[in-house]
């Protein structure tokens, strides 16, 4: 049975990858200009909107990842 923390650990560290992501576009987006399309400007302003919770979910799995791994190794070992 594979460990679950490992997923987890790949799973807010690409969460934490895409918040970045999504916070350059955002900002890349206001400070744009010109013609942009309805669709363009509706997914910026929702990065902008979700870029902090993705963060913050992010580092929390990437932690739990690492916590619970290290403690699963630290258990075999006793």
């Amino acid at each position: 049975m594979k460990s679950i923390y490992k997923y987890l650990f790949f799973i807010g560290l690409s969460m934490f990858v895409l918040s970045i992501i999504m916070f350059f576009t955002s900002v890349g987006l206001f400070t744009a200009r010109g013609d942009y399309s309805e669709i363009i400007v509706n997914l910026g302003e929702l990065s902008f909107f979700l870029w902090h919770p993705f963060l913050i979910i992010g580092i929390f799995l990437t932690i739990v990842g690492i916590v619970g791994r290290l403690k699963k190794k630290s258990i075999k070992i006793y």
